[in-house]
């Protein structure tokens, strides 16, 4: 007699999790594997040597990674509305169309006493936050003054908006009930070859054609800080653009094997450029990268490993005292001590 089978074959559901376990262990550990393999093809590729004597094709190479190559039209219009003066400051809105449809908006605050030689520092708010915010426009937040420090010291300060403003009411953050997706852009725009990376350094690019050219501010004298996403954008546009003279990277550096959000992901980036690498393309200009010991989102002891591999290149192009890394006792912010800032802020009134 033959067996009766059941129309159906059927199990408890846990039966197969021992090879979906092992196929996810699997996964896991070539990533691991092919992380540690690039850390080597990164040493190979980018020696001290071959980046002080090919700088610009490793400038070229960040830039197609990042997908700037979809954003490379100068063409931009500006349109510039007075909004108000305090004791420090008038302080302007700009609007920069870009791509003949994209409104980039900034915040631009001119010292009572400009001069010529008034120094011009972009000013760049983090995840959840905005030009109003790191201004201290409103209320409580976690930039202990960054804008209002760089303004008390003479300069003129660009603040601009990233595609980056809370939509949650925080103790530090105020919500903005205007939806937005930048996961799925930066997907979108990857569709393309770009990111929202690109375009945002090309939109601060553009803002900063539009002061050197039409404001006449002096381009011997720009320099670019921020914390966490500003941080992040800080390095990536002073590596991008070297008419940044000065950076201060704060609340942010770190191993990107570690900590990398999608948007700070690129096609080969493991294999090129993390942030030592991008690091090693603001060489031999000023270079502040600040991280806080009791930082909430990332774990400085990994960013103390990173920073390591950056002195080489500034030794090598002769400017070993124009890089330093710092930790300080705080956490997710800039630091409220002025040793940072001042050694930031002393090539742009040299």
């Amino acid at each position: 007699m033959s067996e009766k089978l059941s129309p159906i074959y059927q199990e408890p559901t846990a039966v197969g999790d021992a090879y979906r376990q092992a196929y996810a262990d699997g996964i896991t550990r070539f990533i691991a594997q092919r992380n540690a393999a690039c850390k080597e093809l990164r040493r190979a590729q980018f020696s001290p040597a071959e980046v002080v004597q090919n700088a610009e094709e490793y400038r070229t190479r960040l830039k197609k990674m990042l997908g700037m190559e979809l954003f490379a039209n100068t063409e931009y219009s500006v349109t510039k509305k007075y909004v108000g003066k305090d004791s420090l400051c008038e302080i302007w809105r700009l609007t920069v169309t870009v791509m003949d449809c994209i409104p980039f908006y900034a915040l631009l605050m001119i010292p009572h006493e400009r001069r010529a030689s008034t120094p011009l520092v972009i000013a760049q708010h983090g995840g959840g936050g905005t030009p109003e915010l790191c201004s201290d426009f409103y209320g409580k937040n976690n930039y202990n003054g960054m804008v209002r420090r760089a303004l008390s010291r003479g300069c003129t300060v660009l603040a601009p908006q990233l595609l980056l403003w809370a939509q949650a009411e925080s103790e530090t953050q105020r919500a903005h009930a205007i939806p937005y997706s930048r996961r799925d852009i930066d997907r979108d725009l990857k569709r393309f070859g770009a990111s929202v990376t690109a375009l945002e350094i090309s939109c601060i690019q553009r803002t900063l054609d539009y002061l050197l050219e039409e404001e006449g501010f002096d381009e011997s004298r720009v320099g670019m800080m921020g914390i966490s996403y500003g941080g992040y954008f800080t390095l990536h546009t002073m590596a991008v653009d070297t008419r940044i003279r000065s950076g201060y990277c704060a609340a942010v550096f770190n191993d990107r094997d570690r900590f990398c959000f999608s948007d700070w992901s690129y096609t080969g980036s493991a294999n090129t450029f993390q942030d030592a690498e991008v690091a090693a393309l603001c060489a031999p200009r000023h270079l502040f990268v600040q991280v806080g010991k009791t930082d909430s989102v990332f774990d400085y002891q990994s960013a103390v490993e990173e920073a390591r591999r950056v002195p080489d290149y500034f030794e090598a192009l002769g400017a070993s005292d124009r890089f330093r890394f710092s930790v300080w006792d705080g956490g997710h912010t800039i630091s409220d001590d002025d040793t940072g800032l001042d050694f930031f802020l002393s090539p742009l009134f040299d």
